[in-house]
């Protein structure tokens, strides 16, 4: 049985949200019910950067207009 573990590969689940934590994400081991924490950077591409310079642009005119 001892063995098994020294040449565990672990099969990860996929990621989930922890019960009580509010954006906290882990993901665990089938076989042996192991936790590796999930890290997310989330960035936004960037056609919706140029949109939101646009309608900042539009909106600095319609302000100037008022």
């Amino acid at each position: 049985m001892r063995l098994k573990f020294l040449f565990h590969k672990h099969t990860w689940s996929t990621p989930h949200q922890v019960e009580g934590a509010i954006g906290r994400y882990v993901m665990r081991c089938y076989d042996c019910g192991a936790e590796r924490a999930v890290e997310a950077q989330l960035e936004a591409s960037s056609e919706i950067e140029n949109r939101i310079k646009q309608a900042r642009a539009e909106l600095r005119k319609l302000n100037k207009v008022s």
